[in-house]
């Protein structure tokens, strides 16, 4: 039970290490001081987990573990989930789904989204990323490519290198995006400017009518709490009536659906939760957020719910691989 109390304490202090190789650190060293991070997590409960086991084994077997070989055990295995995480990161799934609707127009058959979300662009992220979810954004040939929240982690203003891949990819409808609670703690200013720059047009509740659909999205609230209960109700209660035939694809970094909001959108397309991106975080996500990652449906009302593309802390995804989703709007069958 020690090297489990040990782990707790290390675990506790975790978030000022990193930081501090963030702030003051190459980008090497950076990664390297998150990457602590899922590597004393894992830890902590595989040690958890073998003391378990070893008391039951001492009481009804009586066998005793060998202290030493189960801490050189742990932190294999614990190393090995890291690197396995670390290479999972990268690895970006294509998502793709159908959503029935009876409102597009004549001509118009089906309508592609692609949803990019959670980028998390600072100094640890791997341009890598961001160039395979440009391929498959265009690869997927869409109409619309929507960018749903925390997609810069830093000052971008002087970067071009990566505004020139982030707008790489065109689409006949146009791209837009809202802001996430990182663009408000790396600065909402400079981040709208940043995806602007990069031909995305920034929602802040907002709505845009494009022929087919309508695309609406909200800012998050960031540190805000009293916005944080709004949830777009206002915005979307404002679409003009001539609007609420067509198909509204609403724009909302964190996944909370507003019970007077449903109905007033076809499709809300969130974030933010990572999937929890490293096991088993994932559970306890769905339960604070109160929705599972993936499609779910409310009343007349979808939500879809991204891992995201990139990864917040440490390049470690376990059991929440990164995803590009895409979306094909398609006319319901009779």
């Amino acid at each position: 039970m020690i090297w489990a109390a040990v782990s707790v304490l290390t675990v506790l202090w975790w978030a000022l290490v990193p930081r501090i190789f963030e702030i003051n650190t190459p980008p090497a060293l950076a990664v390297a001081g998150y990457m602590y991070l899922p590597f004393t997590g894992y830890s902590f409960l595989l040690f958890l987990a073998a003391d378990v086991f070893g008391f039951v084994l001492r009481r009804f077997k009586g066998i005793k573990f060998n202290s030493k070989y189960e801490l050189l055990a742990v932190f294999a295995v614990a190393a090995a989930l890291v690197c396995y995480g670390y290479f999972e990161s990268k690895n970006i799934r294509t998502i793709e789904i159908d959503i029935p609707t009876d409102k597009l127009p004549a001509g118009a058959d089906s309508i592609r989204i692609v949803q990019i979300s959670d980028l998390h662009m600072g100094k640890t992220f791997d341009v890598d990323i961001l160039n395979r979810a440009m391929e498959i954004a265009e690869s997927a040939k869409p109409d619309l490519i929507a960018l749903t929240g925390d997609i810069v982690d830093m000052d971008m203003r002087r970067d071009e290198y990566f505004v020139k891949i982030l707008g790489s990819v065109s689409a006949p409808l146009g791209k837009f995006a809202v802001t996430g609670n990182h663009e408000h703690y790396s600065g909402l200013d400079q981040a709208s400017d940043f995806m602007e720059r990069a031909g995305y047009t920034v929602l802040h509740s907002e709505w845009r009518d494009l022929g087919p659909i309508v695309a609406a999205g909200v800012d998050d609230p960031g540190r805000d709490i009293v916005s944080r209960q709004n949830d777009g109700l206002d915005l979307l209660s404002s679409l003009p009536d001539d609007l609420r035939g067509k198909f509204i694809l609403f724009l909302k970094h964190q996944p909370h659906v507003h019970e007077d909001t449903t109905g007033l959108f076809d499709l809300q397309l969130s974030g933010h939760t990572h999937g929890g991106q490293l096991w088993p975080l994932g559970y306890l996500v769905c339960y604070l957020h109160g929705v599972e990652q993936g499609l779910s449906v409310y009343g007349d009302s979808f939500l879809f719910v991204s891992n995201g593309t990139g990864y917040w802390g440490p390049p470690v995804r376990v059991g929440a691989p990164p995803q590009v989703i895409v979306i094909n709007v398609v006319r319901k069958s009779v």
